[in-house]
Order: C-alpha cells, then structure tokens, then sequence
C-alpha cells in the first residue's frame, strides 16, 4: 500500500542538540550545552503504563499576561503595512498537515538594528527609567507576530506586547528571559538570525506595539534589536470583539463538537490549539499534556515532529487550553479558553514515528488533564476501537471515532509527501466511522476507546467528509516510548517544579557570558 498526500509545509530530520561548537550570542562566545535539551539524570524504570492526573482547578491567570493603567503610554514610531496581496484561499488550503494561518512579511522600515534604533524615540519617565515604542500594523490582519531579531539587549530591559485599541492589557517578559530564549535556540541550532529571533504572541488584532522599557542607568545605545519580518494572520483565530456567536475557523462538516460526548470531557481537556511560527509563517497543529510515572505536574507535551523539529519552531510555541465550545454544538467559544505565550522546549524529535515531545515553559493551565498513555510494547489489534481529540482546520475541539486497521511503514518521499508501505511497522493505519482529520489535527493523540491512554499522534492520511473509507496514519507510541520517551516519561527521577521555569544557575551562567564576564 502507498499513501501519498501533502503536508503543507517541509518535514525537517531529527533534532539534536549541537554540543561541543562555540556559539557566537550577542557578541559573547557560548561555549557547551545546557540542560535544557537534555534528558532527565534518572535511569528509566520499566514504567509502561501510566494514568491520566488533573491538574488543580484553582483560577490563576498566565503571568505573562499583565493589567495595567494605560493612561500615559508612550507614543510609538509607526510603520503600517498594506494589504496582503496572496489568496488567502491558496494559503489555507484544507489539505493535511500543520494549517497555515499566518504569511512572512518583510518590514523594510525596521530591517536592520540602525533603521529601528532611528524608529525608536526615547522619553524619560517619572521613575528615570527611559521608554519607547514601535507599532506595526497590516491592514485587515486577523493577527499579527513580530519577529524580533536581537543582536544586544539587557537583562534588565522590561518588554510589552500590546495593541492599541487594548493597551491595559500586555504581555510582559523580562529580556533576560528573552536571551534565554535565544540562548537555548543558538545551543540547538546554532547561531543564525533565525536563532536571534523572539516572535511576539498573537493578539488577534491588526495592529501590535512593542514598548521596551529601561531602568534608571541603562544606555538606549545598549538595545540593538531590528524588525525585519511580521507573521501576517489570516485566519479567524478568536471571535470578532463583542461577537462570540461566530464559530471560529469553521472545519469540515462532518467533524463533532467534542462537547457533546461527555464521556471525554476529562480527556479534552489535555488537548490543546498550536500556533507556532516557522520562516516567519504561521501554522496551527494539535498537542496533547501527558503525566509521568512520578505524577510531578511537569508540563510535557506531545505532537508531530512535521508540525515542530526544531527548537527555533518550539520557541514560538503558543497554545489555546480549554479551546470547545461553550456547550454542546453552539457556536460561541468557551468563557474557559486559556492561552499559553512562552513557547516550549523540545526534548526529543524523530521522523521513525513522527513524534514531538516538549516540555512547556509555562506551567500547565489550571484545570488541564495530564493524560494518561499506554506503551505496554505490543502494538493494538486490528479492529481495536480508538478515538481522536483533535482541533482540524484549528477550529474548537472535535471527536472522532473509528478503528485500528493495521500496522504500516510511513517514511517521507521528499517535499511535502510521505508513503507508507507493508502491512508492518510504526505506524498505525486507523478508520474513521464517525468525524474525520483535517489540516490542524496533526500531531493529536490517538486514545483508547475508554479515553484512558494515549497510543499514537497522527502523522496524516486520505480520510476526509468525502472519502469516508480513507486511511489515517499515526505514529505509534509505544515505539516512541521506547526510542526516546521513557527517559523522561518513565524515569526514576522527574524533571523537577513542573513549571518549565529554567533553574537559576543556567540563568546567571548565560547573563555573566553576555557581559563577557
């Protein structure tokens, strides 16, 4: 048997953590590795079956996201971008594979550190500390992610994400966060602008500002950032202001709301909305929370390695919790829906099963599943009922329901195909006989037909409303575990906090290397 289709964007090989190479950062050499792709220090236990976990259900908003006065805010250097002039249509093609929500736009006024130091006007606040601000804005922009390339900041720099029309609230990061994230992706993939690169996080609107703030002492001539490229969002990723009866990204017919099977309602929420950004263009997948043998609240997460690879991808990661209708087939989005801005860390990648395993650097959202997952080494039997969590087209969370219909090899043909072969091998060949997969699902999980395991992450396939019969194809978990995962999954000793915060003395070790002390 061959399957053919396309994915919707380059499947990349495996990811490994380059080691042993000075990297060039900010001006400073980096020398080694750090832990953040590293495995847990534990030998792995022979943990092959684990249960699902709730998270507290206590209501405690992201602390990145900030309430604030906006009473006296800084007025930005404006650049405004025209219309986007490819087919939306053409872009967002429903076929398998990441979707794609969001195209790379070149900002010409902002292309180089000398151009954007020239946008930037500084003022001095009450407190001595110094402000400024740059607004970009893409006319009729469902969204908007800049991508920020940094070549020097300092670690005592205040950044804030905003729009204007919503200045109160922000999303605030530290830069010497913003270094580590730069850190971590030139120690995976080495130094490149790319890997300087910290993309903002979405806020639905067609117009975002930057505001940089600098304590009392610090030199403006210290901040050497540019802006050369925005991810322009095309697709209706939130409801329109004031209009929650819009169903968003509305996906194929025959797909069900997963709200009105209340016998997954545990397990859906496990299931979160992707976005991420890869060449400056955006894409919308499907991960799934997993628990560990030690139950340690540590918030590992689980895709498609042709959904993210690399940790430059998993650095943009954003993800939409709780993201179902607000009951049964309505057409208005849940008042729960949770958003996660800080990205992830990618633990282990590989295209023998196409499996993504991160760990987010936000801790998991209150209310949120750690599903469970079974990888007992015997691969399901054919006509094993299974289900499937999944956001097709990234609309609000669908089910499906089907079957096992064998084992086959999958491998990339090159471009954006793959085939699968034998009647043998690390994939799963499933059967829908209710809801179907569509651009977006990748990278969801496969659960036992009670809901309680995780067994694979969906690859891609045929199936869809018009071909009912047609083949989708899931990397098999038990492999994965067993090449990889268990390392972390199954070990004697967890990764920690659960927090995916980085330990204090990687930050410090970073912060002296970049004053080259």
């Amino acid at each position: 048997m061959l399957v053919m289709f396309e994915m919707g964007v380059q499947m990349h090989g495996n990811w490994k953590t380059m080691c042993g190479t000075a990297l060039v950062l900010l001006g400073a050499t980096l020398a080694g590795c750090g832990g953040d792709g590293q495995q847990s220090t534990g030998s792995a236990a022979s943990v092959l079956r684990v249960e699902g976990m709730a998270a507290p259900q206590t209501a405690i908003a992201p602390a990145s996201v900030k309430t604030r006065d906006a009473s006296a805010l800084p007025v930005p250097a404006r650049i405004e971008l025209g219309i986007l002039q490819s087919s939306k249509g053409d872009l967002a093609q429903a076929v398998p594979g990441p979707r794609m929500v969001g195209e790379a736009r070149s900002v010409s006024a902002a292309a180089t550190t000398t151009q954007t130091q020239q946008q930037l006007q500084w003022t001095r606040t009450g407190t001595g500390a110094q402000v400024a601000a740059l607004s970009i804005s893409a006319k009729d922009a469902l969204g908007l992610r800049l991508g920020v390339q940094v070549t020097a900041l300092p670690e005592a720099a205040v950044l804030r994400v905003y729009s204007q029309a919503r200045p109160e609230t922000v999303y605030q990061i530290m830069g010497k966060d913003v270094l580590m994230h730069v850190l971590r992706n030139t120690q995976a993939v080495g130094d490149s602008a790319e890997a300087r690169t910290w993309w903002t996080p979405d806020f639905g609107s067609e117009e975002v500002t930057l505001e940089i703030e600098l304590p009392e002492g610090v030199s403006t001539q210290a901040v050497e950032i540019a802006v050369p490229t925005v991810s322009h969002i095309f697709a209706e990723l939130e409801p329109a202001a004031g209009d929650a009866s819009v169903k968003i990204n509305e996906s194929a017919a025959c797909n069900l709301d997963a709200v009105c099977d209340a016998s997954y309602a545990t397990q859906s929420n496990a299931v979160a909305r992707m976005l991420f950004t890869s060449g400056g263009n955006t894409y919308a997948c499907t991960g799934t929370l997993l628990n560990d043998a030690q139950s340690s609240g540590t918030p590992y997460f689980l895709s498609a390695n042709h959904c993210i690879s690399t940790q430059t991808a998993a650095s943009t990661l954003q993800t939409d919790w709780f993201y179902q209708s607000s009951g049964c087939n309505t057409r208005a989005l849940s008042d729960r829906t949770t958003k996660l801005y800080n990205g992830a860390t990618l633990l282990h990648a590989s295209s023998s099963t196409d499996v993504s395993f991160m760990r987010l650097n936000d801790a998991a959202p209150a209310g949120a599943y750690f599903a469970g997952w079974d990888a007992s080494g015997a691969a399901l039997a054919n006509r094993t009922p299974i289900v499937g969590l999944h956001h097709p087209a990234g609309d609000m969370l669908k089910i499906s329901k089907g079957e096992v219909s064998g084992q086959t090899s999958c491998s990339s043909t090159g471009g954006n195909q793959f085939g699968c072969t034998g009647n043998s091998g690390n994939f799963y060949m499933v059967t829908w006989s209710s809801g179907t997969t569509q651009g977006g699902s990748s990278g969801s999980a496969l659960f036992s037909t009670d809901g309680r395991y995780v067994v694979g992450t969906l690859y891609g396939g045929s199936a869809s409303c018009t071909n009912t019969g047609g083949l989708d194809m899931y990397g098999r978990f038990d492999v994965s575990y067993s090449q990889a995962l268990k390392n972390w999954l199954g070990g004697q000793s967890g990764s920690g906090t659960g927090s995916g915060v980085e330990p204090i003395e990687n930050i410090l070790r970073v912060l002296r290397s970049l004053r080259g002390g």
